[in-house]
């Protein structure tokens, strides 16, 4: 008997990762880019995942946070918190995958950093527009640059073009009266450009009561950027009185012999030529100066002894005359504000940042 002996020959699979780049291993490829998650407003984290990969294991990652085309130093973990330089700036993430073989790259998606303040009022007026939302950060970040945010009690800048828009205070935008919100009252048109009052009885209530928000002596500031200038007697575009102190800007036509800008916490008033003209008008108070502001321009100023704040809440769109309606503007404001008294520096400063604001929405005058 012849007796067969049967071989069989197998081929075993080959190594992977055998250092070197030999064994058939094989370098990290991209197939899912890398993600960003998190709130993209300053001080707040954002996160980067890897991405998903294919490849010869194991892969470590890196990371590579940018702003714009540039490396941002030292940010070179899977998390970043957004600082205020981010701010309207391009965010992205660069992950680096690496094997025995070799490295690959690849770019996470995009986010546009907001400044947190600009956020939070823009998600409360639900204002989406990109020229608006640009308007609004880029507003927040120069009053900041400048110094003056903090001196800023309430900022109304009227964007969104309804009165639910117009309402909130930039400077705390929650729909409250202990936050400043306005309460609309009377005939008004809101527009793109603000809010243009009827002059009969439309007015828009603050809710910030001056004796209650400033003593005596506290330096304060009005502002009322106008954008149409007036044609009839009805001239008070903001302001409180209750028969002893004022505080108003105070804008009559052109057939008196000037037109008055009355100053903030006293009878006495500040004389201007040609104030009958659309600008930005300030009304600012410094211990006991008083400075009219129209534009870049202190083009008036006096002192006076300081008065009590009447215990009133501050109207816009005409005077509040112990809580009567006294003579109502015709007038369309694009932008106003309440705060605290404001160097000359600061003054100019402030209608810089208004007016590239303004100008940055086309309604600039």
């Amino acid at each position: 008997m012849t007796t067969v002996t049967l071989s069989v020959t197998t081929t075993s699979r080959p190594v992977l990762g055998n250092g070197g780049g030999g064994g058939g291993a094989i370098p990290p490829s991209n197939t899912v880019a890398p993600v960003l998650s998190g709130t993209p407003t300053v001080g707040q984290t954002l996160s980067c995942s890897t991405g998903t990969w294919l490849g010869t294991l194991p892969i470590t990652y890196t990371y590579q946070w940018k702003r714009g085309v540039s490396n941002i130093s030292g940010a070179t973990s899977s998390t970043y918190t957004l600082v205020q330089a981010d701010a309207l700036q391009t965010i992205t993430c660069d992950v680096t995958a690496t094997n025995v073989v070799g490295s690959a790259s690849a770019t996470s998606n995009s986010i546009i950093a907001q400044d947190a303040d600009a956020y939070a009022f823009l998600t409360a007026a639900s204002i989406t527009n990109t020229t608006q939302v640009d308007a609004i950060n880029n507003l927040v970040i120069n009053l900041k640059a400048a110094g003056i945010w903090t001196k800023m009690k309430a900022i109304y800048p009227f964007v969104g073009g309804t009165a639910t828009t117009h309402k909130w205070n930039l400077k705390n935008p929650l729909d409250s009266d202990a936050a400043f919100r306005l309460v609309f009252f009377g005939g008004m048109t809101h527009s793109s450009n603000g809010i243009l009052f009827g002059g009969v009885n439309g007015y828009a209530d603050t809710k910030l009561n001056m004796s209650s928000n400033y003593s005596v002596n506290d330096s304060t500031h009005i502002s009322f950027y106008s954008r149409t200038s007036a044609a009839g007697f009805q001239d008070f575009e903001m302001g409180v009185f209750n028969g002893t102190s004022i505080i108003g800007v105070t804008l009559r036509r052109s057939d008196f012999s000037f037109s008055t800008y009355y100053a903030v916490n006293s009878g006495a008033y500040i004389s201007f030529t040609d104030s009958n003209a659309a600008a930005f008008y300030i009304s600012n108070r410094l211990g006991t100066t008083e400075n009219g502001w129209r534009n870049s321009t202190k083009t008036a100023t006096t002192t006076n002894t300081a008065l009590a704040r009447p215990s009133l809440n501050m109207w816009i769109g005409g005077q509040n005359f112990n809580n009567s309606l006294n003579q109502p503007t015709i007038r369309e404001c694009a932008f106003a504000s309440i705060g605290d008294g404001l160097l000359d520096s600061e003054a100019a400063n402030f209608y810089t940042a208004v007016q590239n604001f303004n100008t940055s929405l086309s309604r600039q005058v």
